[in-house]
C-alpha cells in the first residue's frame, strides 16, 4: 500500500515523513481520516491532538495548537504556531504544553520591552519639544 507525504511546519521548524498511511484530525465538523489519494481538501484544525500512521504500522501523535491542512496530489501540509510529534501520547502533550508556555513567556517579554521602548521615545520626544 502506497502512502502520502506529511509536511509540518511552523515559524521556526519543518518537518518531513514520507510513505504516511493514514492521518486522523479534527476540526470544526468533527473528526475525520485521510488515506493516500484522498480527494483535495482543507480545513482549519482544532486545537489538540492528531495521529497518523505510517509503514513501520504504529501510531504516532502529533500536538498543536490549532493549524491549517491542506491536502492535495498525495501531499499533507500542515501550517501550525507550534507542534509535537512522538509515540507516547502522554510524553507529546507535555511537550507542547511545555512550548505553548515558553512561547508566552516571549511574548510576555517582548510586551515589556516594547513598553519601555515606547516610554523611551516619548521621553525623548517631549524633551525635543521643550525650549
Amino acid at each position: 500500500m502506497s502512502g502520502f507525504t506529511l509536511q509540518l511546519a511552523s515559524a521556526t521548524r519543518q518537518m518531513r515523513l514520507d510513505n504516511v498511511l493514514s492521518f486522523v484530525g479534527t476540526d470544526a465538523s468533527g473528526q475525520f481520516g485521510l488515506m493516500a489519494g484522498h480527494v483535495a481538501m482543507a480545513t482549519v484544525l482544532d486545537p489538540g491532538l492528531a495521529r497518523f500512521r505510517s509503514a513501520a504500522g504504529a501510531w504516532r501523535y502529533l500536538a498543536l495548537p490549532g493549524g491549517t491542512l491542506r491536502f492535495a496530489d498525495n501531499v499533507l501540509m500542515i501550517a501550525t504556531r507550534s507542534f509535537v510529534v512522538g509515540d507516547e501520547l502522554s510524553t507529546v502533550r507535555a511537550q507542547l504544553d511545555a512550548e505553548l508556555e515558553r512561547e508566552e513567556e516571549q511574548r510576555g517579554a517582548l510586551r515589556h520591552n516594547l513598553d519601555q521602548l515606547e516610554k523611551t521615545l516619548a521621553h525623548r520626544l517631549w524633551k525635543l519639544d521643550q525650549p
